[in-house]
């Protein structure tokens, strides 16, 4: 659905929980930061669960209103599906993603462990299992892909943010 450059993410507000997943480097964090600031909604980064799927159920069942930022639980994410979650995976082109993650020397084996794999393109595989398992079992199942994004306001273009860290978002960061 490309419902990103028309409605943007203000009526996402009626979700008391917003998980925002899909591979390393699709785009989750400045997602994440753009629904947060269209909805009011807190902002909880990945590096505050860090891999532990432990501390990112704690988080999710114990927190409302708020926008989750979390690739690494992509696995696992139907297993936090109800009535008041918004589930969204991002949608990049792989070959950007694979451009991305040399970038910043990102490697995905912790990644792939997750999938019982030790070789394979994370991104597509993480797409795949979204596909064929985790999609129809998700009540509020959405996909934004990446460039819709540009139409936001806090979207920085491709041209100046070749020099940003893994986790910047913003110019002057």
């Amino acid at each position: 659905m490309s419902w990103a450059k028309y409605q943007m993410f203000s009526q996402l507000r009626k979700f008391e929980k917003i998980l925002v997943t899909g591979p390393q480097r699709s785009g989750t964090t400045i997602c994440a930061k753009m629904i947060s600031e269209d909805t009011g909604h807190k902002l909880i980064l990945e590096e505050v669960f860090g891999n532990s799927l432990e501390s990112f159920s704690i988080i999710v069942r114990g927190e409302i209103n708020f926008v989750i930022q979390c690739p690494a639980m992509n696995k696992y994410i139907h297993r936090f599906d109800d009535d008041i979650t918004a589930i969204i995976l991002m949608r990049r082109n792989v070959d950007d993603i694979i451009a991305s993650e040399k970038r910043i020397a990102w490697e995905g084996t912790s990644e792939l462990k997750r999938y019982g794999l030790s070789a394979g393109i994370i991104a597509d595989i993480k797409y795949n299992y979204w596909n064929t398992y985790q999609k129809h079992k998700i009540t509020n199942a959405f996909e934004i892909e990446y460039e819709d994004l540009a139409v936001h306001p806090l979207w920085v273009p491709k041209e100046e943010r070749r020099n940003f860290t893994s986790r910047q978002i913003r110019l002057g960061e």
